[in-house]
């Protein structure tokens, strides 16, 4: 994983370092204050003199001579020169190019180019024309990283052993600067380049005009180069050429004028050390740590534009820090910790599924589980209305009956009333017996819990009549159901074991509609309830006052119902 990351960040860290140099280029380009001057030589030029290029030895001496007029400070020539003699078919052909050149060598240091062939290898050089400027010659040879962009100075690359024979190297050592090492190149130094035409250069010279020479050339450094369409073409992250501003592939020359610029300028970008990187990679990687949340969201959101400007104002000071590596570490630790933490909600949502199951029905059971109501897991005070059912003299239908009915009747009982209890939005308590404890208002939140636990009650009585349809088919006696209805504020939680928990109602009046269902028997009804509940269902009649009594050793009104809904068949 820290290797393709590794290999991912390298390829967005140029990248971003591309666009930086865009936008560095375009908005903060630092001055030079002896730029590079070039000398292209165009279409035009090639259109202008018919001869070969091999043979441009005339021409090459005259521009020669007019830059010993102009005084540049240094010359070099970033042109493929000819790779042998020709003397024997041409006596005396080179002389003039040999005498121009060791005469400004004389008083101008000069740099010729060694470029390379098809293969990679370096051309070999005419030896006459080399022994006329001694230690002259330098290699042209540029290394482009892994997507074929130039971007550093460092021959080490893809050569060996070519530290100090770079073009660039061999320039600034005749002009007495010390090795300036490897870095970044500076494409923010300096505009985009244009070029004097070679054949205006000769022009001046043929017309003797010194002083527009030394206006153009005077004390500057002078490279002389292809620009044309026939050039050695290189790609490099910003466009260089003002005669094709969008163009990112530059002729070679514009190249080693830039790597100059940077050498004379404010230097070769250095890059913050490895280990730099990679602690700023841990720090990003902390995005991991904490729940995720509107703050978390913040930083990452923030967090890259941030280092960006910073990064980007580095750069502008030389300083080159890498930012694929860190905003891939932060990435993927934000991601990977919203993946860790959905795991963990899915595994809540699955133990809410599990713990909610048996008590509420599925429409609340779902609602739960995507949190839009509250399941109070720890513990909370709720205002809700308890409902206690039991089956009458269920204690003595056991002794007396056989097992297998007793089970029967059970099951078939208690499935009846925990629909009737699901389907108004009540939450099952526990069974023991054949007593069943429910509650209405939690974990959802009821308009009224006393409405629902009264149609809760009635429906419970209807589901009766089916129970007991059902027993009578397999032989066992009917059914009657005594109900409690009770309101007040209760505890609910989760309580139990670390194996077992149960969703329970805790407190005072969870005692008193346990007490108040032995009242039902008395009261002639089939539902009681306090006075609370009984003035929710008031207006639809059925309402028998039973009067005060003492109930879990507290004085309260009790009421009697019976629903209308029970003298239909």
């Amino acid at each position: 994983m820290g290797l393709v990351l590794f290999k991912s960040g390298d390829s967005l860290s140029r990248k971003i370092l591309d666009r930086q140099f865009n936008l560095l280029q375009q908005q903060a380009a630092h001055p030079i204050k002896n730029d590079v001057i070039i000398v292209g030589i165009n279409e035009d030029s090639f259109k202008k003199f018919q001869e070969p290029f091999e043979l441009w030895h005339p021409h090459l001496a005259r521009f020669l001579q007019a830059m010993k007029a102009a005084g540049p400070s240094i010359v070099g020539l970033d042109i493929a020169l000819p790779e042998r003699s020709y003397q024997f078919m041409l006596p005396h052909y080179e002389e003039g190019l040999v005498k121009a050149l060791q005469a400004l060598s004389t008083q101008t240091p000069v740099v010729l180019a060694r470029k390379l062939d098809a293969e990679g290898a370096l051309r070999p050089v005419d030896g006459v024309l080399v022994s006329s400027v001694a230690d002259s010659l330098a290699s042209v040879t540029l290394c482009p990283e892994a997507d074929g962009v130039v971007r550093r100075f460092d021959l080490n690359r893809c050569t060996v052993n070519a530290q100090g024979t770079s073009f660039a190297e061999v320039i600034t050592a005749r002009l007495g600067m010390q090795h300036l090492g490897i870095g970044l190149v500076d494409f923010s130094a300096g505009q985009k380049f244009d070029y004097i035409p070679f054949s205006h250069v000769l022009e001046w010279q043929d017309q003797s005009d010194v002083q527009r020479l030394k206006s153009a050339f005077s004390g500057r450094i002078v490279l002389l180069g292809v620009v044309s369409a026939r050039a050695e073409k290189v790609r490099v992250p910003v466009p260089m050429a003002l005669w094709s501003p969008m163009d990112k592939r530059v002729p070679e020359v514009l190249v080693q004028a830039q790597i100059l610029r940077s050498m004379v300028g404010n230097g070769l970008i250095t890059e913050i050390p490895l280990w730099g990187n990679a602690c700023l990679a841990l720090v990003a990687a902390l995005l991991w740590v904490g729940r995720s949340g509107w703050i978390k969201l913040l930083v990452f959101a923030v967090s890259p534009i941030a280092l960006w400007l910073l990064a980007t104002w580095m750069l502008g000071k030389g300083i080159y820090l890498p930012l694929g590596s860190i905003l891939l570490s932060g990435l993927f630790a934000f991601i990977a910790r919203l993946g860790y933490e959905s795991i963990l909600q899915l595994r809540d949502r699955k133990g809410l599924r599990q713990l909610f199951d048996s008590y509420v029905n599925h429409e609340v059971l779902n609602e739960i589980v995507s949190g839009k109501i509250d399941s109070s897991l720890d513990g909370e005070r709720v205002r809700v209305c308890l409902l206690h059912a039991r089956i009458k003299d269920f204690s003595r239908r056991v002794q007396e009956g056989e097992p297998q009915a007793s089970v029967i009747l059970l099951n078939e009982y208690f499935s009846e009333m925990a629909l009737a209890v699901h389907q108004h939005k009540g939450t099952l308590d526990k069974f023991a017996g054949s007593d069943l404890l429910a509650f209405f208002g939690a974990p959802q939140t009821l308009e009224s819990p006393e409405r629902s636990a009264l149609e809760a009650a009635q429906e419970m009585l209807l589901r009766q009549r089916e129970v007991n349809s059902r027993l009578q088919e397999n032989g066992i006696p009917a059914i009657e159901i005594e109900i409690a209805l009770h309101v007040g504020q209760v505890v609910i939680g989760h309580v139990g074991s670390a194996s077992r928990k149960d969703y329970t109602a805790l407190g005072t009046e969870v005692d008193v509609v346990k007490a108040l269902v032995d009242l039902a028997q008395g009261a002639g009804c089939p539902v009681v309830c306090s006075a609370e509940v009984a003035e929710a269902v008031r207006i639809a009649g059925g309402i028998s006052e039973v009067g005060e009594r003492v109930v879990a050793g507290a004085s309260l009104y009790v009421y009697g119902w019976t629903p209308s809904l029970l003298g239909r068949k």
